[in-house]
């Protein structure tokens, strides 16, 4: 039962993993007009947004391909959950590489001798991109909320869109500024800017990756699945006073270990029952939990003896002491 849960929501993320593939082809395709209008303009800001977008391309697709296999050898080929990391090394390599073509970008924005204006039409290329971005960082963002399911790779594609589109409008801008004040240098002082903030997202969206990949659960994440998990036990079993709580990450799905503390005269047997229906409850109400393990512990005794005890075993002391005394002279 519990494998087939797991199955169930493995298929559902690879099913809404197909909006990677439009997202790589409208990526694709916004990128072979950059490069078109850059040999037209000659313009830095263009072709930078041309090989992001290609870049993009490339690496969305990428991302499709790496989580489609990982589901397979996880579902095909009954290999262990620890094979979907495999999505968090492919998020890790795209933004290495996205980081790579925006610093080289930045630096040619430096070095480079091109000091004409690029034409203002030529910013609607830029601005037609910010709207793209927009676009379809919001159909990324509508099909994770259909599906209940924080999928890394699809994540990481509507951060990284919506710091494309505060990059399109800003270098759109730039163009028509320069051509305003009749001056390129601000499409180059723009044009690094926007490659230091890009640069910056796509430093975050990696370091979250590589937490993914090593097992650790970003604490943001932490917080919304134990808020999840809490709530499901508390309605699973009157049995809900927490000893430990540990989430591991497998990219886009989580296991889960619970420590429970067993009330005094629980049996072996009634200990087992409980945690096997409680792990059972959490998978099945729980949409990014693929594993649960829920022990019971002893419960730990944490209030103190009361006072009158404490006077009590003093006097036991004391009186035995008196007697072996009185036992000596005697």
């Amino acid at each position: 039962m519990v494998r087939k849960i797991a199955v169930r929501k493995i298929l559902t993320a690879t099913r809404a993993i197909r909006t990677t593939y439009l997202v790589s082809s409208v990526s694709l395709l916004l990128s072979i007009v950059g490069i078109i209008l850059y040999f037209v303009t000659g313009s830095d800001v263009i072709l930078m947004e041309a090989l992001i977008w290609l870049v993009e391309a490339m690496s969305f697709g990428g991302l499709a391909v790496a989580f489609k296999i990982a589901a397979s050898r996880a579902l095909i080929y009954r290999t262990r959950y620890e094979v979907l990391r495999l999505e968090s090394l492919a998020v890790l390599v795209t933004s290495f590489v996205a980081l790579v073509v925006t610093v080289l970008a930045v630096l040619r924005n430096i070095v480079s001798g091109h000091t004409g204006l690029t034409p203002v039409g030529f910013s609607s290329y830029l601005f037609i991109s910010g709207a793209v971005s927009l676009v379809l960082e919001r159909v990324a963002q509508r099909g994770l909320r259909r599906i209940g399911l924080r999928i890394v790779s699809i994540r990481a594609i509507a951060e990284k869109l919506s710091l494309d589109f505060v990059l399109e409008l800003a270098g759109g801008s730039a163009i028509v500024l320069s051509n305003i004040l009749r001056s390129s240098l601000i499409e180059r002082i723009v044009s690094v800017a926007m490659g230091i903030y890009v640069s910056y997202g796509v430093i975050g969206i990696a370091r979250e990756a590589v937490q993914h990949l090593i097992g650790i659960t970003p604490h943001h994440v932490y917080r919304e699945i134990r808020a999840k998990v809490l709530s499901s036990v508390r309605r699973a079993t009157r049995y809900n006073r927490i000893r430990r709580l540990k989430v591991e990450s497998y990219g886009t799905f989580y296991e889960v270990e619970l420590w429970l503390e067993a009330p005094p005269g629980m049996t072996l047997g009634t200990a087992h029952r409980e945690s096997m229906r409680i792990a059972h409850r959490i998978i099945h109400e729980v949409p990014e939990v693929l594993r649960a393990l829920v022990v019971f512990v002893p419960a730990r005794r944490t209030s103190a003896p009361p006072r009158s005890m404490k006077r009590y075993a003093r006097r036991r002391i004391a009186g035995k002491s008196k007697g072996r005394e009185e036992d000596k002279k005697a």
